[in-house]
This record gives C-alpha cells, sequence and structure tokens, in this order.
C-alpha cells in the first residue's frame, strides 16, 4: 500500500467525489406584449330593486288601500269579512230544515206563503223548509231578539239577521235596507266585490261599503234593495 494512502485512511481522509456540473436554469417566457387601446371596463353590478312599500313591512299588505266613492264621514280600514251568526236560532239562506219549530207561524206576502220563527223566514220544500231572504212587506208583531236600531235622517229602522224592519202602527214591516244605515254585522252568504278599485259587501242585492266607525268594523248601505 503506498504511504499516503495508508495515512488517509488512518486519520479518516478520503479522496473527494469528482463535483458534478450544476444544471443551467431555463430562460423565462417574454411576457405577453400588452395590445395599445384603454383597458376594458368590467360592468359594474346592479343596484338592488327598490322595495315595493316606501317603509317595509313584516307582511305583505293583502289589498292596496281602495278610493272612496261614495262619501261617509268615517274612514276606512279594510278588514277580512267574518260573518256573524245571531244566536241558536238563527240559520242563513239556503240552510234546509226537516220539521220547524212548534213556534212557527205563518205568514202570506203577496198571496205568497212563509213559515216565521224568531227572525227566520222559511219556504215549505217536498222534503222540508228551506231559509229564504225576509220577503219585503212582511209584517210581524214582535221584533227578534238580538236586533239593533238604526237611526238614519231621523228615522228608526230595526236590523236583524241582514234584514231591516220599520214600525207600522203596533207592527213591524220588512222594508228596503235605507241608504246611510250602518252595521256592524253581516250575515254568512255576503258576497265581496271590487268596483272601480273600491270593495263592496253584496249581500241579498244591497251593497255594503266598509268601514270603521268608533274603532269598530262596520258597513254603511250604499245602494239599497
Amino acid at each position: 500500500m503506498i504511504p499516503e494512502q495508508a495515512t488517509a485512511q488512518r486519520f479518516g481522509h478520503f479522496t473527494p467525489h469528482a463535483v458534478m456540473p450544476r444544471p443551467m436554469p431555463m430562460p423565462r417566457p417574454e411576457p405577453r406584449p400588452i395590445p395599445p387601446g384603454p383597458r376594458p371596463i368590467p360592468p359594474r353590478p346592479l343596484p338592488p330593486p327598490p322595495h315595493p312599500y316606501p317603509h317595509p313591512y313584516p307582511y305583505p299588505r293583502p289589498y292596496p288601500v281602495p278610493f272612496h266613492p261614495y262619501p261617509v264621514p268615517f274612514p276606512y280600514a279594510y278588514h277580512p269579512f267574518v260573518p256573524y251568526v245571531w244566536g241558536p236560532t238563527w240559520y242563513p239562506v239556503g240552510f234546509f230544515m226537516a220539521t220547524l219549530t212548534t213556534a212557527a207561524i205563518v205568514i202570506s206576502v203577496e198571496n205568497n206563503q212563509y213559515n216565521y220563527d224568531d227572525g227566520v223566514y222559511y219556504v215549505k220544500e217536498s222534503d222540508g223548509y228551506k231559509v229564504v231572504p225576509a220577503p219585503l212587506g212582511a209584517t210581524i208583531s214582535e221584533l227578534p231578539k238580538g236586533y239593533v236600531t238604526v237611526n238614519v235622517s231621523g228615522t228608526d229602522y230595526y236590523y236583524y239577521g241582514g234584514a231591516y224592519y220599520a214600525k207600522d202602527t203596533s207592527k213591524y214591516k220588512v222594508v228596503n235596507a235605507p241608504v246611510g244605515a250602518v252595521v256592524s254585522h253581516l250575515p254568512e252568504g255576503a258576497e265581496e266585490k271590487t268596483i272601480d278599485g273600491q270593495k263592496y259587501m253584496i249581500y241579498n242585492n244591497v251593497y255594503y261599503q266598509p268601514i270603521s266607525k268608533d274603532g269598530q268594523d262596520s258597513y254603511v248601505v250604499v245602494q239599497g234593495k
């Protein structure tokens, strides 16, 4: 062994390996040329659509506030129609009964026969009795319980179950609905109708305009039968 190699092994020295050459870096691509002229501006997002009401509401209004074609001295506030029941012995028009109570009486109006019982009028059918609107001209000796007095232009009328009565000597006669009469309740069978943007309730061919009187939902007669 050569002495130099023995000395190198003894003291831990080794012959260095050959150094590999470092790879040359790749050339970077040249940037793309910017075309002449102004750069395009991206479109701006559209603003949100305006709110349908000037002040947001927690729920949508059922209908827009209509116009008053009839001059009434009361403010208007829309309210949904809720039919009224005048008591356990009152029935709406069209209701059918197989029999009547012993308190029912027969009333004749223009050669037509009706059965009357506590504010309700019936006509006889083959298998029973059907409720009909109060016939004009029908006369009763006592008003049904639960009637209300309505004063129109100094005249008192008595309202019950959609019918209007006027004093006739010692009795009470069914009359046309007086224009201007204000009532708080309408019976089942009243229908809502919009005419020229105004809402009306129609019952037995009588037109009512919904109003608010003394903070209570009411109806005023604008066209009688």
